[in-house]
């Protein structure tokens, strides 16, 4: 026979539509039976209008959220956000205990609720890294604030790179976290990159590589890449590579890339050179993916390798691998690949 307390929360779970999430009686018993005083009590007292509801109910019963002690104030706060139609299924960020732990939680979710929308900052508002960041609050502001300065207005595209930096551990404790949101948010939408995307070819790609970001030339590199986006994916193929950044003729091979940007095919020649066939392969984009075997059936590769260590004066001791010996010939056959 049923308690009066037992109906009282089972009241409860019919008001709010929660039963549902009990698979039988005997389940939803041994789950009131595990409850306690502070939980019984959130649920009884929980007062809001089930219709201004439109996440999951399911989140009511998150234990993360249930034993806080100020469970109502904190459901309130959830249901308050009305820009997130679409994207309710991510509000399970903002139970994760450690958001619920936060001192931020209340005024958080207040700059959530003036972005554009809200699906990006739910995508970090739980994140440890984001929660524990020293630039939260700087960056939290920028990310709702956000608009793309270009003319296709592809807003999503510039929330996503400073969403991803904002919670990238490396990038926060690199020294270059608030340039690179900075430079990130300046940056019209086509010389970013959705995070999701490959190859990688964008400065906010740069500003969360390990590699890069313990590169002298990282802000450098962040510069080149915003004006040279066009051979994006070369660039940062080489800038990203732990090997490549170790070697003395690093910026050698960098400039040169630049210098003939419009040539894309002796781009990746260089890109080849210095990552190598299957590494350098990663690096091209759909459209390019013949530019190897068109090279190659053209031109002996270890023999345009050797006129690349003439072209840049590169001593072969410190230069990737090759075989054939030294070309003679003029070096502006390099030059000849057609774009």
């Amino acid at each position: 026979m049923q308690t009066l307390l037992t109906r009282s929360i089972i009241a409860t779970l019919e008001k709010y539509n929660l039963l549902q999430y009990f698979f039988n009686e005997g389940e939803l018993s041994i789950w009131i039976k595990s409850l306690n005083e502070r939980e019984i009590n959130n649920l009884l007292n929980l007062n809001i209008d089930p219709n201004k509801i439109e996440f999951s109910p399911s989140l009511l019963l998150n234990r993360n959220l249930l034993t806080k002690e100020d469970y109502n104030a904190r459901v309130e706060a959830i249901a308050s956000i009305s820009n997130a139609e679409g994207y309710h299924h991510l509000f399970n960020a903002l139970v994760e205990k450690e958001f619920l732990d936060s001192p931020k939680f209340f005024q958080d979710i207040e700059t959530l609720k003036r972005a554009k929308c809200a699906q990006t900052p739910l995508w970090i508002i739980g994140k440890s890294a984001f929660i524990n960041s020293p630039f939260h609050d700087e960056d939290f502001e920028m990310l709702v604030t956000a608009r793309d300065t270009s003319e296709k207005r592809f807003d999503y595209v510039l929330w996503d790179a400073l969403a991803t930096t904002a919670k990238n551990q490396d990038s926060i404790t690199s020294g270059y976290h608030r340039i690179d949101m900075q430079t990130i948010l300046k940056s019209p939408s086509e010389i970013l990159q959705m995070s999701n995307l490959h190859p990688k070819s964008s400065l906010n790609n740069l500003a969360i590589d390990k590699v890069s970001l313990t590169d002298p030339y990282h802000l450098e590199n962040m510069s080149i890449l915003a004006e040279h986006h066009k051979i994006g994916n070369f660039l940062f193929a080489l800038m990203s590579d732990e090997k490549v950044v170790k070697a003395n003729w690093y910026r050698k091979i960098i400039d040169e890339m630049i210098n003939h940007e419009e040539n894309q095919r002796y781009a990746f020649l260089l890109c080849l050179f210095a990552l190598g066939k299957e590494e350098a392969q990663l690096s091209l984009r759909l459209n390019q993916l013949a530019f190897y075997e068109e090279i190659e059936s053209q031109y002996n590769v270890d023999d345009l390798f050797e006129l690349i260590k003439l072209k840049l004066n590169i001593v072969p001791s410190d230069s990737p691998p090759t075989v054939g010996g030294l070309i003679k010939g003029k070096i502006t056959k390099l030059l000849n690949l057609k774009s």
